[in-house]
């Protein structure tokens, strides 16, 4: 279901432990991944799938941390995994069902 929700054969989705997964679009700014996120949301919302053991929501939903950065020389994956991480407990403090996205702009050189 993740995987149909993105663009085109290059998009990675795997899993990355317990009920959380990472999606790597390569060439996305942040409004492609805006764009991948709903499509996400609106396809599990299409699915219903039932969710008894919840006390939060009745059917299966879906909240996302997104990073977006340009990579360069010195890039980390690590520091966008974890900003990733605090968008996604972010946007469950939200409410859930929902998303935070984040742009790592460049670090300035000395």
């Amino acid at each position: 279901m993740l995987k149909a929700g993105t663009r085109c054969a290059t998009d990675l989705v795997a899993r990355f432990g317990g009920e959380e997964f990472a999606i790597v679009l390569p060439n996305t700014d942040a409004a492609g991944a805006e764009t991948v996120v709903k499509k996400i949301q609106t396809r599990l919302q299409e699915l219903r799938i039932p969710h008894t053991s919840s006390s939060t929501a009745g059917y299966v939903t879906v909240s996302m941390g997104v990073t977006t950065q340009i990579p360069e020389t010195g890039s980390s994956t690590d520091s966008l995994l974890q900003l990733a991480d605090q968008l996604l407990y972010q946007a469950k403090q939200q409410g859930r069902n929902t998303y935070r996205i984040k742009v790592l702009d460049k670090t300035p050189k000395p």
